[in-house]
């Protein structure tokens, strides 16, 4: 089934459908999300998809991320094991 073609009254009844069956905002977006690729896609998705659970975009994208369905706009820090030593002034080069 094509997501994108489907008309908002659709859209509508099966969120609702959704609901009814006991699943959570983060289980349908990651039911819309699956095998849906590429970054801005997928937040573009989460927004619009959002709307329809009552979300706005700022609390849809921060549930997808919380939840693992689009990554984090940081890369992940280092572990103290992984960084480098300073090059500060006493540090032999």
């Amino acid at each position: 089934m094509d997501k994108l073609k489907m008309g908002r009254a659709d859209r509508q009844r099966l969120v609702q459908t959704a609901r009814e069956v006991g699943f959570s905002d983060a289980e349908i977006l990651r039911e819309i999300l699956r095998g849906e690729y590429g970054g801005n896609h997928r937040r573009e998705l989460v927004v619009e998809w959002g709307e329809l659970l009552g979300l706005d975009a700022t609390a849809a994208l921060r549930l997808a991320r919380e939840t693992g369905l689009i990554p984090t706009s940081h890369p992940p820090r280092r572990r103290k094991a992984e960084m480098l030593p300073d090059k500060g002034p006493g540090t032999p080069s």
